[in-house]
């Protein structure tokens, strides 16, 4: 007999513990860190077993108190979670992101939770925190779980995670969004970040900016490095020379911390030259902005973002998140039905002025 998932076991342990009326309604549960030492588990393995039982409406969940035995609980109606390969149950779709920290992202998060939910598919949410190791492990307790398929946005610095390698070898169902992994065959979906950088510089350079400050996280991202290439033939195309002392990477390290701020300031001090900005992420904006702002006499250089800041008077270049969302899906799905056809969907942009 096949032995039960990790998650199912636990899923199960509790089922059995309310049914004997060891745990009682509204009986507080172990905690996460309780069943992860009890069944030597990840927390991620614990944290799925939970939002099943909480979808069944076995448990609630209540933020920063634990998790407790629902009070309206009728004993005789729970039933142990349906084994694998079940009709009744529902497909899962794992969706992998690295932080929910961007407003890009949420609204990611957002449209691929409704499309899968209208393609009778449930998703079940990981975040790695930007960590490599994070990621490869997310994998594997997604697949242990059975998800049917994966949406993957690769971590900040997405060397070859050899997990995401082998996703693509085994042919396993799944989109690699925003980020991808270059020069290898595989579902990719992205914004036009090449088209959008371009677009953006070409727009400071007709305003007859050339002395323009590129402002980026220093990492080898696809999205970061296509954007770049961007930057670079927009000015090739009108015949100018860049000045690459005006690129300003921050450090990972340093963009994290507290120290942050300090650095673009510095950077833009050192560098008076500048009379515009194009930042290639919305978090770096917002940065570049503020340093502006310190600086009096920088306040009047001319700043343009990959992604909207929120910032009054700042234009950006808009992504569609609902397209990649829906995006993402349907070409999940073509290859959950057998077909396997590797592309790359490149999704256009708008350049937004306030």
């Amino acid at each position: 007999m096949k032995k039960l998932a990790l998650y199912k076991q636990i899923q199960e342990n509790i089922i059995q513990k309310i049914k004997s009326g060891q745990l009682r309604p509204t009986d507080r549960i172990p905690s996460e860190q309780e069943l992860m030492d009890e069944f030597r588990v990840s927390k991620i393995t614990v944290k799925n077993a939970l939002t099943l039982l909480a979808d069944e409406g076995l448990i609630i969940r209540v933020q920063g108190k634990g998790s407790f035995v629902s009070s309206s609980l009728v004993v005789s109606s729970i039933h142990s979670p349906p084994s694998e390969g079940s009709a009744s149950s529902i497909p899962l779709i794992g969706f992998i992101i690295p932080t929910m920290r961007t407003r890009v992202i949420q609204k990611l998060v957002d449209y691929t939770e409704q499309f899968l939910q209208e393609a009778g598919l449930n998703m079940v949410l990981s975040i790695t925190r930007e960590s490599s190791s994070i990621e490869t492990n997310v994998i594997r307790t997604l697949t242990e779980l059975g998800v049917k398929g994966l949406i993957v946005f690769p971590t900040e610095d997405e060397k070859y995670n050899e997990s995401l390698l082998r996703l693509s070898l085994d042919k396993f169902p799944c989109v690699f969004i925003d980020r991808y992994l270059r020069n290898i065959e595989t579902y990719t979906i992205t914004s036009d970040n090449y088209g959008g950088a371009y677009k953006a510089v070409s727009h400071l350079l007709s305003k007859s900016h050339q002395q323009i400050a590129l402002i980026s996280p220093e990492n080898a991202n696809t999205a970061v490095e296509d954007r770049t290439l961007g930057f670079e033939q927009a000015y090739t195309d009108q015949g100018i020379s860049i000045d690459k002392s005006l690129w300003c990477h921050i450090p990972l390290n340093i963009l994290r911390s507290e120290h942050a701020l300090d650095y673009v300031s510095e950077f833009l001090q050192n560098h008076s030259e500048i009379s515009a900005a194009f930042s290639l992420t919305e978090e770096t904006a917002r940065l570049t902005s503020s340093a502006i702002r310190r600086l009096n006499d920088h306040s009047n250089i001319d700043l343009l973002s990959f992604d909207n800041p929120h910032l009054s008077g700042v234009a950006y270049v808009q992504q569609n998140e609902q397209e990649m969302a829906r995006t993402a899906v349907r070409l999940l799905r073509e290859q959950m039905e057998d077909t396997y056809s590797p592309k790359n969907a490149i999704i256009p942009v708008q350049l937004i002025f306030p």
